[in-house]
């Protein structure tokens, strides 16, 4: 029969490796996110920066900050040749699976020009992550006032919600209305 010295040295030693390695993992970990935490910042901005210039072409966004329902929501005046081409709004809304982001592009006269789904990833697979297809976001353009979805037969002021879907339809809704709502408030033109 070992004696208790015995077991407990056998504890202890495969114990303190271990908490070496996590310490290890850890610090590996930190140090590599020290590295390319600046990268990282500057290839979303590039990539925000290629997403706002599909959905309105400009020379030059300038980022503000607008509160709707007690929310700050980020968004970018787009400058054309000196002059208020539009505004790009980021927003998001609860969908089935998580918030859904949203860019949308809105001219000075309140009417939507395009929208970027910028995530749908929590979304289910096949059904919700569909709303990330160009066909779904392109139904909003040309849309003013306040949208609403339908499963069929959208008109003026309606998009057909995604088969399957009509819980991630109305969340990208949702996200649009608010840009268009802060649009109103902030009075771009």
């Amino acid at each position: 029969m070992p004696s208790k010295k015995s077991s407990s040295k056998g504890i202890l030693r495969p114990t303190i490796t271990l908490c070496l390695i996590c310490a290890l993992v850890t610090a590996a970990l930190a140090g590599t996110n020290a590295v390319t935490k600046d990268k990282i910042a500057e290839l979303q901005a590039a990539n925000q920066g290629e997403a706002m210039a599909r959905v309105l072409s400009a020379d030059e966004y300038l980022e503000k900050t607008g509160e709707l329902d007690g929310r700050q929501i980020t968004y970018y005046i787009a400058q054309k040749s000196g002059k208020a081409a539009g505004a790009v709004y980021i927003t998001s809304a609860k969908g089935y699976g998580g918030d859904v982001s949203v860019m949308t592009a809105v001219t000075p006269d309140g009417t939507v020009a395009a929208v970027e789904i910028l995530s749908a990833a929590d979304e289910t697979p096949g059904l919700g992550q569909n709303a990330t297809n160009p066909a779904f976001a392109e139904q909003f353009t040309g849309k003013s006032g306040q949208l609403g979805v339908v499963k069929t037969g959208a008109g003026k002021t309606e998009i057909n919600a995604l088969t399957g879907a009509t819980i991630t339809s109305k969340a990208v809704v949702q996200a649009v209305n608010d840009a268009l709502r802060l649009h109103e408030k902030e009075g771009i033109s």
